[in-house]
């Protein structure tokens, strides 16, 4: 059974370690982990009651979307060798219902601006070392700083586009990993509300000193992902299914796309709680001439 279905972060548990913590009960209620033959491969966030956000990189290899996905919708830019407008939206065959735990993350107006060095938080069930490659049991959590665009094109070789940002630390240490491809960066405002920031997209290695981990800019991409979602979509009308090789998939197909509907984003949450010349999806960890695909919290 090549199934693919989600499961939400409701239970998990705070332990104290030197890089990475388990993350406390309730923490982070719009987590979801994308699992395939019960093998987690991706993170996403909730949207809405129908709809969840992650990383386009986490579906090219994935032909058959079944058990709680209706369908995936990748951004119709979306570049497999850049790495650029790498989003993607799924929407669920049932909607969830919203609990205590079960809840949205705050999508962020394209104006939102979020400053340099602000300390943000990354989660997910990604490897927590890269040469380590154990997933964790429970969900894991870390901080990171936002770091100057300017300074973090630099050291990647001036391959970042306006829809990429860079979160961690130039000494390296913290970060994102293979397995947190597609999970949640979100930045608390002094309302008390989480804004989801960026989307694990990719990097070289984990926790590398000057090789941060790059994520999808929301605020570029926010208006596309209210249009996919909405009732009468307009500008993803050219997409296409990320693999069209069975006509019982499930993943979105054009003619499929006018039929998507769903509710209102959120504003708030009330849960206050490449190789060398080009990039690759992050996960791509790449380590000497070695690559492997998917980016969890990671130490080194």
């Amino acid at each position: 059974d090549n199934s693919l279905w989600i499961f939400l972060a409701c239970r998990s548990f705070r332990e104290d370690s030197v890089v990475g913590t388990e993350a406390s009960r309730g923490e982070f209620p719009w987590q979801v982990s994308l699992r395939e033959n019960n093998e987690h491969f991706c993170g996403a966030a909730i949207l809405t009651d129908k709809w969840l956000v992650s990383a386009a990189h986490c579906f090219t290899d994935r032909q058959q979307v079944r058990m709680g996905i209706a369908r995936i919708i990748p951004h119709p830019s979306y570049n497999t060798d850049t790495a650029d407008y790498d989003v993607a939206v799924l929407e669920l065959k049932r909607p969830v219902t919203f609990t205590k735990y079960i809840q949205p993350v705050c999508l962020p107006h394209a104006g939102h601006h979020f400053p340099t060095n602000k300390k943000c938080l990354i989660s997910g069930w990604g490897y927590l070392k890269e040469d380590f490659l154990v997933k964790p049991e429970f969900l894991q959590k870390a901080t990171v700083k936002l770091l100057d665009q300017a300074l973090c094109s630099s050291l990647y070789s001036h391959a970042l586009t306006d829809r990429m940002l860079c979160a961690g630390y130039l000494e390296g240490k913290i970060d994102s990993c293979q397995g947190d491809s597609g999970g949640p960066l979100v930045c608390e405002e002094p309302s008390g509300k989480f804004f989801l920031a960026g989307i694990v997209s990719w990097g070289i290695g984990c926790a590398e000193a000057r090789r941060p981990g790059v994520y999808t800019r929301v605020t570029k991409l926010r208006d596309w992902i209210l249009d996919a979602i909405s009732p009468f979509p307009t500008s993803i009308t050219r997409t296409v299914p990320l693999i069209h090789s069975s006509s019982n998939s499930n993943v979105v197909t054009a003619e499929e796309l006018n039929a998507i509907t769903s509710t209102a984003i959120p504003t708030s949450s009330p849960i206050a709680s490449k190789p060398a010349t080009a990039p690759k999806p992050q996960g791509m960890i790449t380590q000497g001439v070695g690559m492997t695909s998917g980016r969890g919290v990671a130490s080194t």
